[in-house]
């Protein structure tokens, strides 16, 4: 008994001071001068489903996630719109292509990011409207828990009980080299995602990792995406396929399910990536824009390497065109091949934004690491325009070897990818 009232008294001490902190910071911040505060004051809004019911006991715990995701969700509007580090007016600087030297953009200067943000905004400006479309999804059964580790540093990922990466893989997985990874993984995962290693951007005005936010990042509910089988996988590294897993807070699939606000739709997903290291995430592209916030310290120089390419580069030769795609190749075997790719670290262009149907990859040594397994590259990720369904948001499409149609591309040949005819 005088344990469980000690719990219950962290549980009320832990959610209030991430209130207090949470108002302390929105309070002393000033919105954008790009965004209306007219359309930011006094939001209404419209969930994607009913609200969700707790019990005053089950409440204590869903407020803990509410307010570490409000934490979250202000550090990195703050952070997309912060200008020290960049030449650009209220706007972090990106890069968008690394094949001719590395190409940058002010990221504010897209409609899309302009949106994100005023989403945000919006959001963490009308706590209590917005919370009505807040859950813990609790209900749902493809969301896992990351780590026993992880897990015990967070009463709300105890109350939540999800299912553990360990049960998906040892249950779930049939590859037994994937579910080898995998398992390593789960062992491994709060290792990677805390500790002096992690390090936040100097554009970000506190820190929202794991070593400040370990409710959220335990129990925002993991998906491993690419570990089951499927015929996009024929396609893909066993090791990132037991290595690689997303979560996410703001979106259609994660926490805070907003559909529209002030009648216009929400296309905003905003959450976080973690990529083990010894790993090569593949070309890829999806119709849909992306962005990622590096925070690693590397081990060691050129460790966590980028890799993009805009869809209307020259270096891209069309092969074949449909009503609904362009394949496209690209000789990775050219001279200077290494030069295309961008090293980025938290210090070092962390932030990286890829336009709609741009080829992407990244490439993370391990060999330099004392400990590789217990290492990962972890990001700040977010998509902007989700609400789109012409295009198909959900959808990542993996590039292929053009020798050797239907399996990975690899580095040093020719690799073939289809791209989205994307709608406006």
């Amino acid at each position: 008994m005088k344990k469980k009232v000690l719990r219950n008294k962290y549980i009320k001490g832990v959610s209030v001071l991430l209130g207090l902190s949470l108002m302390l910071n929105v309070q002393a911040s000033e919105l954008p001068n790009f965004l209306d505060k007219n359309d930011i004051q006094n939001a209404e809004f419209k969930c994607l489903t009913k609200a969700a019911k707790y019990t005053a006991n089950e409440q204590k715990y869903v407020d803990i996630l509410w307010d570490e995701t409000l934490s979250y969700l202000n550090a990195y509007a703050k952070a997309l719109t912060n200008p020290t580090q960049s030449d650009c007016l209220n706007s972090d600087e990106a890069m968008i292509d690394s094949t001719n030297g590395v190409k940058k953009m002010c990221i504010m200067d897209r409609r899309d990011m302009k949106n994100m943000v005023k989403n945000i905004y919006q959001v963490i400006n009308n706590p209590d409207k917005a919370k009505v479309c807040f859950s813990a999804r609790e209900d749902v059964d493809w969301i896992y828990s990351p780590g026993k580790e992880i897990e015990e540093k967070s009463p709300v990922a105890q109350w939540l009980k999800r299912k553990t990466f360990k049960e998906f893989f040892d249950k779930d997985v049939t590859n037994v080299e994937v579910k080898k990874l995998g398992q390593t993984f789960s062992d491994n995962f709060y290792k990677m995602v805390t500790g002096d290693e992690v390090k936040m951007p100097l554009v970000f005005p506190y820190d929202i990792s794991a070593n400040a936010l370990p409710n959220l990042w335990a129990a925002a509910g993991w998906y491993p995406m690419y570990a089951q089988e499927s015929k996009r996988n024929d396609k893909n590294f066993t090791n990132i396929r037991g290595g690689y897993a997303y979560a996410e807070i703001f979106g259609h699939w994660g926490l805070l399910r907003v559909d529209e606000i002030n009648g216009e739709k929400v296309g905003a997903e905003v959450g976080m990536t973690v990529q083990s290291v010894d790993t090569f995430y593949p070309y890829h592209n999806h119709a849909i824009s992306e962005i990622y916030y590096n925070m690693r310290v590397p081990a060691c120089t050129k460790q966590f390497k980028s890799f993009a390419i805009k869809e209307d580069s020259h270096l891209l030769k069309t092969v074949k065109e449909t009503s609904k795609m362009r394949r496209v190749q690209f000789d990775s075997s050219q001279k200077n091949e290494d030069k295309m790719w961008n090293d980025s670290t938290y210090v070092k262009d962390p932030l990286m934004y890829f336009h709609e149907n741009t080829i992407h990859a990244f490439e993370i040594d391990g060999n330099c690491e004392a400990k590789p397994e217990e290492r990962a590259i972890v990001s700040v990720w977010a998509r902007s325009n989700a609400h789109d369904k012409r295009n198909d948001y959900g959808t990542t499409l993996l590039c292929e070897s053009a020798n050797k149609p239907g399996t990975p591309a690899n580095r040093g040949e020719m690799i073939q990818c289809d791209l989205t005819h994307t709608k406006w």
